[in-house]
């Protein structure tokens, strides 16, 4: 029954994206940025995994490698975004010289997210060979991923640390998806000691992403430059707003409720890996969306949140499947 609803949902949006191609291909950007990330946070754990000893790897390795297995559909999730390019991207049709103009080809940008996709699967196959240059290729790709994908949908916007918050999400996502992981589909209770790294791994990842974003933040407005600043008025005001607050409401409440000192128990810990992958979803919309649509409406926003429903239910079907082969295997 499940996989006729995502069968029908898809076909949906498919229709949808006929009359309202920016809906879909902005919603498609969001949910492909949520689900990526969630892929490459775990890809980047199961390569610090064999470089780092200590007690969190037999607590992490197992979800980190299910999450990471996701990497191939990087590209599959991204092609509706690249067909409806020419009302997502606004440099798509402006001509601009030298290498500028280059880098922001149309087929240039396909070209570059093929190679992406390409090297996550790459990189992916480093896992325990070649973990340490796969650390250096994977900071390199992400960073370029960043500014290529939702840097580049405000012009003008220019920030030196973008890369570095796509990957703070992404290794904050990683964390809570191999901890829900270990959590949840553990045979038995996790030993308290576990508990407790798990809460100090997710208490430091993050205090890692308000420090990140606080500082992105400083340096635009203490610089206070028109085209830059316009990228945080725009999340100021209406809907963005509300999304603006709940972004970061939620990630201070994930914060003190996991420092608390009830932040050990395995209830709070699944509840804190829950909520802080919902706040990826909200927070991949809110980077990406208000860049494409200053001014937010009821359609496109609905759009965006089943584009979301649509891919995590996609994800959940793929993992679900290895997990259980997996443990059949076993």
């Amino acid at each position: 029954m499940s996989r006729w609803w995502l069968l029908a949902a898809a076909i949906g949006l498919g229709v949808l994206g006929v009359w309202q191609p920016a809906w879909v291909g902005a919603g498609a950007l969001a949910a492909a940025v949520n689900g990526s990330n969630v892929a490459l946070g775990c890809l980047l754990l199961a390569l610090l995994t064999p470089l780092v000893s200590g007690r969190w790897q037999p607590l992490l390795d197992p979800g980190s490698r299910l999450g990471a297995s996701a990497v191939l559909l990087i590209i599959p999730m991204l092609l509706p975004v690249l067909v409806t390019m020419p009302w997502v991207y606004p440099w798509f049709d402006q001509e601009a010289p030298g290498f500028r103009g280059l880098w922001l080809s149309p087929w240039f940008f396909v070209l570059r997210t093929l190679v992406y996709g390409g090297l996550a699967w790459v990189l992916h196959g480093w896992v325990g060979k070649r973990s340490a240059a796969g650390l250096i290729l994977y900071a390199l790709v992400a960073s370029l991923a960043a500014v290529d994908w939702l840097m580049s949908l405000q012009a003008g916007f220019v920030s030196s640390v973008f890369g570095l918050l796509l990957i703070a999400r992404q290794l904050l996502d990683g964390l809570a998806f191999a901890g829900l992981c270990a959590l949840c589909w553990n045979v038995v209770l996790l030993p308290a000691r576990q508990c407790v790294l798990l809460r100090g791994l997710l208490v430091s990842a993050l205090a890692f992403w308000i420090y990140v974003q606080f500082m992105q933040y400083l340096i635009i407005w203490s610089v206070n430059l028109a085209h830059e600043t316009a990228w945080y008025r725009v999340r100021e005001t209406g809907a963005w707003g509300a999304l603006t607050a709940l972004v970061i409401a939620g990630q201070l409440v994930c914060l003190v409720m996991l420092a608390s000192p009830w932040g050990g128990r395995m209830n709070v810990l699944t509840w804190g890996c829950g909520a802080i992958l919902l706040l990826g979803v909200v927070e991949s919309m809110w980077i990406s969306l208000p860049s494409i649509f200053p001014d937010a409406t009821l359609g496109m926003l609905l759009t965006a949140v089943l584009c979301q429903g649509v891919y995590a239910a996609g994800l959940f079907a793929v993992w679900r499947r290895q997990w259980q082969r997996r443990r059949h295997d076993r």
